[in-house]
């Protein structure tokens, strides 16, 4: 019989998040004068490495200080499937998750991708000189051991971004790999808006877990 199974663990297995992320402020220090090198780092050193981090993987700087103690009464296992109008604030608690997640367990095998930034990259790779092809790309997101896929409709869907995010999706289902997903659209529209692949896509969505409606009023326009 053929198996298959999720990645191997890495060595975040047997590190804190915060332990990794201050052996990474440890290597930049080595690099300086030892007058200038404070030990061991301070927590606004951990702070910033943390967010040097979330940047590295995509993050907009305005969600780098998202924390679940923003929300009331955020659930404690992350939901799959985060929904509502524009601007409550789907993205951040997205990203407070991430967070949450890098700083338990490590930086290693986490992802974040904005669904316009998944599009191009998969449009990118038909190009010649591009050095990545789209299945690779396809492998690398379906792999992670927790990922973030934000604004899940903003795209400009084409048959390739319908199969390449079921593939995704499929694979993430069967792994039970955690997922966060983010999407203006409630899932009866994402089945719509995919087309073909649409009901498929809800399906795998609503297996892998709970779904969160976001309520209230769009912040960024508060004051």
């Amino acid at each position: 019989m053929t198996t298959t199974s999720a990645p191997e663990e890495t060595a975040e297995k047997t590190s804190t998040g915060l332990e990794l992320i201050r052996t990474r402020i440890g290597r930049i220090l080595e690099n300086m004068p030892p007058s200038a090198a404070p030990s061991p780092p301070t927590q606004e050193q951990e702070e910033q490495a943390l967010q040097r981090i979330l940047l590295d993987k995509g993050v907009f700087p305005i969600h780098l200080k998202a924390r679940l103690s923003d929300f009331h009464n955020p659930p404690q296992t992350p939901p799959v499937f985060i929904h509502g109008g524009a601007g409550v604030g789907k993205t951040h608690l997205a990203v407070a998750y991430l967070t949450r997640e890098i700083k338990t367990r490590g930086e290693a095998s986490k992802g974040f991708i904005r669904s316009v930034d998944l599009m191009n990259r998969l449009r990118d790779s038909f190009r010649s000189s591009y050095n990545q092809a789209a299945s690779e790309i396809i492998r690398g997101f379906s792999r992670y051991r927790f990922l973030v896929i934000d604004d899940l409709g903003a795209e400009r869907h084409t048959d390739l971004v319908q199969e390449a995010l079921y593939d995704i999706l499929d694979f993430r289902t069967g792994h039970r790999l955690p997922t966060v997903i983010t999407s203006n659209f409630s899932l009866d529209r994402v089945a719509e808006y995919y087309g073909d692949f649409g009901e498929r896509i809800v399906s795998r969505i609503a297996g892998m877990g709970e779904t969160l409606a976001l309520l209230g009023k769009d912040r960024r326009w508060q004051k």
